[in-house]
Order: C-alpha cells, then structure tokens, then sequence
C-alpha cells in the first residue's frame, strides 16, 4: 500500500514542477481545502553544467533535466504514492519558472473622480490597458508573452480591500503582478509533460511571485521585506514594501560561477568542486589545492556581494530597503551566501542603518505548513511551491 491512507478521490492529486537555472525538481502532492498538503513522492534532477553558458544550450539541458524528472515521477512516483498510472486523476500540474526562464513586473493602477464610480472588472482591465501603453517594455525579451497576472492589492478611498469590484469609489490603487516567458520555453516544457501525462491543466508561474504571495501567507504581520534566491546560474532579489512586490532584479552569479572559478583558478575538477566548497566551510582541508580554492572561495564570495550591493543600490534609489531578509538557496552554497551578507555592509540602504536579519527558508521553517512523506529528502523548493499550489486551488491564497 502506498503513502496514501486518506481518501484520494475527496482531494486533489497535483504535479509540482520546479525549473531554476541549476536543476529541475518534481513532486506529487495531495492537497485539500482545509488541512496541509501533503507531498507524496519528490525528485530532482541536476541541470548538467557547462563551463560555457549559451542561451539554447542550457534550454535543451533544462529540457533533459525535466524529461528525467518527469520520467520519475511517472514511473517510481506514481508507484510509491499509491497512484496506479499516469492515467490518475491529475487535477493541474503547477510549473514554477526562475531566471532566465522567466521575467516579473509589477504595475500600478490608479484612478481619483469627483464622483463615486463602481469598481468593476471593466473599469480595472481598461486602467490595466492604459497603463500597457505607457509602460516600458524595453525590459521584456522580445517575444515574450505573459504567462500569469495576479491582482495582489486593492485599495479604495486609502482602505485596503480583498474584494474591490462592485464597491463604489472616487479613488482606486491596483497592484498587479504579472510575469512572461518564450513561448519556445513553455511550450517545450508543455510537450513534455502532456506526452508522459495525462494533464487536465497546467499552468505557469514565476518562483518570485509564488514565493512572495506563500511567504506573506506564512508571516502576515511582516509586510516588508527582501526576498532572495541563489541558484545555480542566477540570484534573483525582489523587494516587498507594504505587501507589495515592488521590484524583482536578477544578476548571474550562483554557484555554477564557483564552480567555473574553481575549476579556472584553482585547477578543481568541476565533479570534485562541491567537496571543496564543503571543505572550504567547515575548514576541514589541507594542501596547495585546498588552500587555493579557499582563495577562490572567497574571491566568489566578494564577487557576489559586489553584484548584491549593486542590486540594491538599484532598489534603494527610490526607497529604503526592509531589514528583513529571506533567503532560498543550493544547499551548497547557502553557507558562502549567509557568510558574505554577515560581512556585508548595508548600513546605508536601510532606514535604521542596521544590518539584514536573514532567515533561511528551509525544512524547518515550513514543515509546519505542509506533510512530507517520511522516506523522502525535504526539498524546501518543492514544499513552497507545493504550499502556493494548495492555497491557490483552495482560494486561501491572497492573490
């Protein structure tokens, strides 16, 4: 018998897809209205690196990674969740794309009258159509299209609503998230997920905002903050402010660019690298070789805090940043990450001039919001995707 013990046909089976830029992660999950999801079976399957990056090339890698994972979950998966083919009642299949694989923008929508106007869906689709044609969209890749919009705040005569259309109001502010992708992208990962599975839906949505909307949802009276992930090709930095996703920077440095230097400047195999940033960690290593890659080490890890800072010069143009900082990364290079903020100085993008204080998003943290099957390796990745998707198909999410 499976890990199922609860009756299937009452919830909903849903397929969790995870893309970053380092490697591909897949989950079933059962998930109810009213009680935590649960994750029955998860997978991972690394991006294979390459010292050179080139757009297409890491596509088509990406695109082996997934047709791995989704070879997994269709065969051990279905098996060890008690599920008897890919024919099982599949209710959607979330697909949650990081950089390169997507890009986020938030717009705002404002309107004053002297007299009271009624909020319809109308009257908010044609300030979103106004706004389009005012907006630049020179950051956009060129033939993108948008794969998900959320409106994720209302606010009519200064008061803050969750149900805005068919109030009455002389004034309306509108936060609308909404991120775009190449259809050469989403259209491959489609091919491959219906050609192995039966899917009733599948939709996309970028792990910034997925991971904004789940982490308001966690800790509701902060309401600023700085969320950021490290993966293996990219950082990705958004900046909430007032419940808002204001702004989402991305630079290319994660852990594949350690790899690369390690491999450039200290002559590491790229195989044997992660053993060395271990070593380099828990200060474990002798040798000329380990001495090197311990120079390395930590000229990776000056490199990355230049890009950061640059960032959040970016962001702090216009505001002071939040304090709070919640951070997702690749087991390996979470320590040289949580290092590098410790010994950054941020005092001047900060109101109080005070340090970040970081919270890791990891197993501990978000256990408490979901069931993990006790034979699987927590995947903090998958349980966040996996706690939006539950909210979002039982409407608790507040987007």
């Amino acid at each position: 018998m499976g890990f199922l013990t609860a009756n299937i046909d009452a919830k909903e089976i849903l397929i969790i897809l995870d893309i970053g830029s380092g490697s591909v992660g897949g989950a079933i999950v059962l998930s109810s209205h009213h009680k935590p999801p649960t994750i029955l079976y998860s997978t991972r399957s690394e991006i294979l690196f390459r010292h050179e990056v080139q757009g297409s090339r890491l596509l088509s890698l990406m695109l082996r990674a997934l047709s791995e994972v989704m070879l997994a979950i269709t065969h051990e998966g279905f098996e060890k969740s008690g599920l008897t083919n890919k024919r099982s009642p599949i209710s959607e299949v979330f697909v949650s794309l990081s950089a390169p694989w997507t890009i986020s923008k938030t717009t705002f929508l404002h309107f004053k009258n002297a007299k009271p106007t009624r909020i319809t869906e109308s009257v908010f689709e044609t300030l979103l159509e106004e706004a389009g044609k005012t907006q630049d969209q020179s950051k956009l890749p060129k033939g993108s299209v948008e794969i998900e919009k959320k409106l994720v705040q209302s606010i009519l005569n200064g008061y803050e609503t969750d149900t805005p259309f068919g109030k009455e109001a002389r004034e309306a502010e509108f936060t609308v998230l909404s991120s775009f992708s190449l259809p050469k992208i989403t259209e491959k990962i489609s091919d491959i997920v219906t050609h192995l599975l039966h899917v009733k839906h599948l939709s996309f949505h970028s792990f910034s905002l997925l991971s904004f909307a789940t982490i308001r949802d966690i800790f509701p009276t902060q309401d600023a903050f700085i969320f950021m992930d490290v993966s293996g090709e990219q950082t990705e930095v958004s900046v909430v402010k007032k419940n808002v996703l204001v702004e989402t920077i991305t630079f290319p440095y994660g852990k594949n660019q350690l790899i690369r230097m390690l491999s450039t400047d200290a002559q590491t195999p790229s195989g044997s690298a992660e053993s060395f940033i271990r070593l380099y960690h828990d200060k474990k290593g002798k040798g000329k070789l380990y001495d090197r890659a311990v120079e390395v080490c930590s000229a990776f890890k000056s490199d990355w805090l230049t890009h950061f800072l640059k960032s959040l010069a970016t962001f702090s143009e216009e505001l002071f940043l939040p304090r709070t900082l919640y951070l997702t990364a690749d087991t390996v290079i979470l320590p040289l990450i949580k290092d590098a903020i410790a010994e950054g100085d941020f005092t001047k993008f900060t109101l109080a001039s005070v340090p970040f204080e970081t919270t890791i998003i990891n197993e501990n943290l978000l256990t408490p919001y979901v069931h993990v099957n006790p034979s699987l390796v927590v995947d903090p990745f998958l349980i966040l995707e996996a706690i939006f998707a539950s909210h979002l198909r039982s409407g608790r999410i507040h987007t």
